[in-house]
């Protein structure tokens, strides 16, 4: 769905192109499931565990996800406008080895900085996937508020320094996050929380949108299903002001050239 929906402009010359690929996953994914009498090995299940059922859903809830994935759109955004202002700093001011080792450093120095403000710093340091558990548990918003901005300010150097493991599961742990933390207030369910963050921050980050609404149905297995309608309004709203701030963006670039 992922290759599909970033392909589309291909139109049917998309196919051919993705053929090798599907093949080739669906042979190496027999090593996970298993060939005869071999049982295969043991992989990271894609959810969620112990999320609570999320039954029906409210107008509160529907509008709380569209402005919660505005406000997540707005700061994926400003991630990764502060990534390229790192990754310009490469060449014209530092060379790329000397810019890796800063950038490590400074991600070390905010995780030992959230770590001595109460978070955990395995929440700073990795991709987010194994800690979405951990922030849906945090009942502080102090704690919440220290997480959210070391892991943008290290996401942002992360991503301009060149440490590019994958954007996607950074994006959703800032959009749960924020979710959780609006949930404080607002409460709202914690499989509302995975799935309005999940199909925001994806959508913000990837620009694909009906690939965040699947994943975050995947995240949150059937306990989430009657949460779908909300992650649609949210991943609709972040893709919406992801388009809006990017043409804003080039309109911006474009109008001094033209007048020059």
């Amino acid at each position: 769905m992922l290759l599909l929906e970033a392909g589309v402009a291909m139109g049917r010359m998309l196919i051919p192109v993705l053929l090798p690929g599907l093949v080739a996953a669906a042979c190496g994914y027999s090593v996970f499931v298993g060939l005869g009498d071999w049982g295969g090995i043991e992989t990271q299940t894609l959810s969620v565990p112990g999320l609570p059922a999320y039954d029906g859903t409210s107008v509160g809830d529907l509008l709380a996800a569209v402005a919660l994935g505005v406000v997540i759109a707005v700061v994926v955004e400003l991630v990764r406008k502060l990534a390229a202002r790192v990754h310009g700093l490469e060449g014209s001011t530092l060379p790329m080895p000397a810019l890796l080792i800063g950038g490590g450093l400074c991600v070390g120095l905010l995780a030992l900085v959230a770590d001595a403000l109460g978070a955990q710093p395995n929440e700073i340091f990795f991709s987010g996937q194994a800690a979405v558990p951990e922030v849906l548990q945090e009942t502080s918003a102090g704690i919440l508020l220290v997480i959210l901005a070391a892991k943008a300010l290290a996401f942002a150097v992360s991503l301009g320094c060149g440490f590019r493991g994958g954007p996607v599961f950074p994006s959703i742990f800032l959009g749960v996050g924020i979710v959780v933390l609006a949930g404080l207030a607002l409460d709202l369910s914690p499989t509302l929380a995975v799935s309005v963050g999940t199909a925001a921050g994806m959508a913000a980050m990837t620009g694909l949108l009906f690939s965040s609404v699947l994943f975050a149905g995947l995240l949150t297995g059937s306990a989430g299903a009657d949460a779908i309608p909300a992650a649609v309004l949210a991943a609709a709203a972040a893709w919406v002001v992801r388009t809006a701030l990017e043409r804003r963006a080039g309109d911006g670039e474009a109008q001094p050239a033209a007048g020059r």
